[in-house]
């Protein structure tokens, strides 16, 4: 453990969807029957779709969108509402997907421009500006290769390795014991990958991540909530991939996870990750809890795909069935999932490809008209805003790709301090938000945290310091508690250590001066959000 700052800072309701009326407003199907069955549980059959007229009154999409269509015109808009055009040269897939990602505060669009930048450009329009010009456009449409991090401050992408990245190889090689560094099987020589950068809004460079000629990253997903990023990699020059790797925007550092899994996305309160992964009978849907890695199988099918959560982080939306062609809702905690594909169009529609996007106020769910008819899947025609509570269709533009803005759903911070010994005491104190931003970094050898918290009556100050390459922590806590009869300071040794991805935890001894004899004991202090 070396870093203290990154340890303490960077560190979920039932389904309810019967099977009603499947409603279109002004779909471009036209009224007609359907049907919606499940494997899982049979749904109602529906009679008919009702008329525009009918369910008018209900409500709309109404927060910011931003699209690519097939000729690489960058558009955006509000709702279903006709947007505009804000750019030109959007790079796009073999399935007419582009690459785009809206800022979490809605006014910044973030797309890969035909030439490999990465530009942005305002929601409402105005002029472009290019943040960095060495993007990967190979996996456009087949990984996510854009995201913000929470507050919209910068955003991290996936750029093209060069030699000057590759650390130099040792001539005799590692243990396999040694862990992080030892590969099993050797690695390509003279290959080089894949990384990915971080930059800020002026295309600042904040962090580049990965060693471009022992692993190539082709994909990322960010938490909505935390400092932290999800890698998928692969070995470079082939498609043998790595199990997941977690990062940060603060360090360089990977730290390789034993999740072997495709399509890492996060819950907006970041309190679990769900993914993709192998089962005896396909593939599985797994959900993470981040706090401990505890892993839950909530679904399994031949296929599953592009699994999405609810902005409120309650339900997961996914493709299934043959080529992904049947749209799934499940509820995050598990449980039978309810089919609710719309209405057939011609050729067979795929949710294999492309994103499927929550409108920020959960109501609707967006995606892209992905089909095949006579070959590929290929992306456009008008983009679906699907309720899946009403079960209606809105149609919105036409474009091969949508993009909805994603808000973080903060849990309080909250630091827990747990005396044992002589003295047995345990608090809980509330992290606001101007503690929360103590907990950095002062620097590249060593990490302090200095904090001063008050819950009523109950005050603790913490004075707590790592060195870079220790495992100890040292330093002072001050406890005052008058309902509990405390007040004394103590010099504690600990170390510290994180407990899955959400929590941070100091453990160790406690030694206590303000009085002879002098006592001793054992302390801990944990720190998680949510």
């Amino acid at each position: 453990m070396t870093s203290l700052g990154w340890t303490l800072g960077g560190v979920a309701a039932v389904l309810a969807v019967g099977a009603v009326l499947f409603t279109v407003i002004g779909s471009p199907f036209g009224a007609s029957s359907s049907s919606t069955t499940t494997s899982v549980v049979p749904t109602t059959t529906a009679a008919a779709v009702t008329t525009t007229t009918d369910v008018n009154q209900g409500p709309l999409p109404t927060d910011r969108v931003a699209y690519v269509t097939s000729t690489g015109l960058v558009l955006s808009g509000t709702g279903a509402e006709p947007p505009i055009q804000v750019a030109t040269d959007a790079a796009r897939g073999p399935t007419g997907l582009g690459a785009i990602a809206l800022a979490p505060t809605g006014d910044l669009i973030a797309y890969l421009r035909t030439d490999g930048a990465l530009v942005v450009v305002p929601s409402t329009g105005g002029a472009s500006v290019v943040l960095a010009a060495d993007a990967v456009l190979a996996d456009i449409g087949e990984h996510n290769l854009l995201a913000w991090d929470p507050t919209g401050a910068q955003i991290a992408y996936i750029a093209v390795g060069t030699a000057d990245m590759a650390e130099p190889r040792a001539t005799t090689p590692k243990p396999l014991s040694a862990g992080q560094g030892v590969y099993r099987v050797p690695l390509p020589e003279g290959v080089l990958g894949n990384v990915v950068k971080v930059v800020d809004r002026t295309g600042a460079a904040v962090m580049r991540i990965g060693d471009p000629s022992t692993r190539s990253m082709v994909g990322l997903a960010s938490s909505k909530s935390d400092d932290l990023m999800l890698l998928e990699s692969v070995i470079p020059g082939t498609d043998n991939p790595y199990t997941l790797a977690a990062a940060t925007s603060g360090s360089d550092a990977l730290t390789p996870t034993f999740l072997s899994a495709d399509e890492p996305t996060f819950s907006s309160d970041g309190s679990f990750i769900i993914a993709v992964g192998p089962d005896k009978s396909g593939k599985e849907m797994i959900r993470i809890a981040t706090d401990s890695l505890s892993r839950t199988t909530l679904v399994s099918a031949d296929l599953i795909c592009a699994p999405s959560v609810s902005p409120d982080s309650t339900r997961i939306v996914y493709g299934a069935g043959p080529n992904c062609s049947k749209l799934m809702l499940i509820s995050a905690q598990g449980g039978a999932p309810v089919e609710i594909t719309p209405p057939a169009q011609p050729g067979k529609a795929s949710y294999r490809s492309g994103e499927l996007s929550w409108t920020a106020d959960g109501r609707f769910i967006a995606f892209a008209d992905c089909r095949s008819t006579d070959g590929p899947v290929t992306c456009g025609g008008p983009v679906t805003f699907l309720d899946p509570d009403r079960l209606v269709v809105v149609p919105g533009t036409i474009a091969t790709t949508v993009a909805t803005v994603t808000r973080p759903l903060l849990g309080d911070l909250r630091l827990t301090v747990v005396l044992a010994g002589p003295i047995d005491y345990v608090g809980t104190f509330p992290v606001d938000a101007e503690s929360e931003g103590e907990l950095v970094e002062v620097d590249g050898s060593t990490s302090n945290l200095n904090l001063d918290l008050v819950n009523g009556d109950q005050e603790l100050s913490l004075d707590l310091q790592v060195a870079q390459g220790s495992q100890f922590v040292t330093g002072q806590m001050t406890v005052i508690d008058p309902s509990k009869g405390i007040n004394r300071s103590f010099t504690v040794l600990g170390t510290a250590s994180v407990i899955g991805l959400r929590v941070a935890s100091v453990s160790g001894i406690w030694i206590s001066t303000d009085d002879l004899p002098f006592v001793s004991g054992k302390f801990r202090i944990g720190l998680r959000r949510g």
